[in-house]
């Protein structure tokens, strides 16, 4: 199978076409070369570290979560052409995927970490819109100690989950949305208690506190490794 071949079966599978990103997410295939496809592998970013250890490994398709498109200032613009050339020297073809790898019910981040951190089987709704579509999920029904799921989130992540806000000891309403999500009016207006999250900026912080809303905060990189590595172990198959 070639990268463009594969790119769209990816295509297919995550249902890119429904979905409006941000201008720097460019979707899809991203830096192709001729040969046949022989070894997936994925990363959460397309920087030269992730490049080369792919190089290295003989990985000839890398699956990754944030492309190399993000940003255009000149500097943006020389190292998005280092990192192009690198993948071309390596016979690296990169497929990247935003939203719909966040958003995906069943191999996406956000589903993954929700079932990471010990939520699978609590009633859920879809939660967190970003660019007209929802990209985590709302999860109700239960009642969860924040000590448990801040410990849960620190073994799924490796690295000590922050927990800010308001800090109430339970939690009944719990948003999940991986990476960086701080619309505090979504959150407020699905009356949730608690978000699960990467990232949240400081004035996000502040307010939460005031709302009386924990923020569990696992890190950015960390909480998106799901979906590029559910992807590939679905397109295993399709390659070996």
């Amino acid at each position: 199978m070639s990268p463009r071949e594969l790119a769209k079966e990816c295509d297919r599978i995550l249902e890119s076409k429904k979905f409006r990103d941000y201008p720097g997410a460019k979707n899809g295939l991203q830096v192709s070369h001729n040969k046949p496809v022989k070894k997936l592998g994925w990363a959460v970013d397309a920087d030269l570290e992730s490049i080369r250890k792919a190089g290295k490994e003989r990985v000839d398709f890398l699956i990754v979560h944030h492309g190399i498109f993000w940003g255009n200032s000149a500097l943006d613009r020389k190292i998005r052409a280092k990192r192009i050339r690198e993948a071309k020297r390596l016979g690296v073809a990169i497929y990247s995927s935003h939203l719909p790898l966040d958003a995906h019910p069943k191999l996406g981040n956000s589903i993954g970490l929700l079932r990471a951190i010990g939520l699978g089987d609590a009633k859920r709704k879809p939660f967190g819109v970003a660019m007209g579509r929802a990209i985590g999920w709302k999860v109700e029904g239960g009642r969860w100690k924040l000590r448990d799921l801040v410990n849960r989130m620190t073994r799924v992540t490796g690295r000590k989950a922050l927990v800010l806000g308001a800090r109430s000891k339970a939690c009944r309403r719990i948003g999940i949305v991986t990476g960086g999500f701080g619309d505090l009016d979504q959150v407020v207006k699905a009356g949730l208690d608690t978000l699960v999250t990467g990232e949240a900026d400081y004035p996000t912080e502040v307010k939460a506190k005031e709302l009386g809303i924990n923020l569990i905060l696992g890190g950015h990189r960390e909480t998106e490794v799901f979906g590029v590595a559910d992807l590939v172990r679905k397109l295993s198959k399709s390659v070996n």
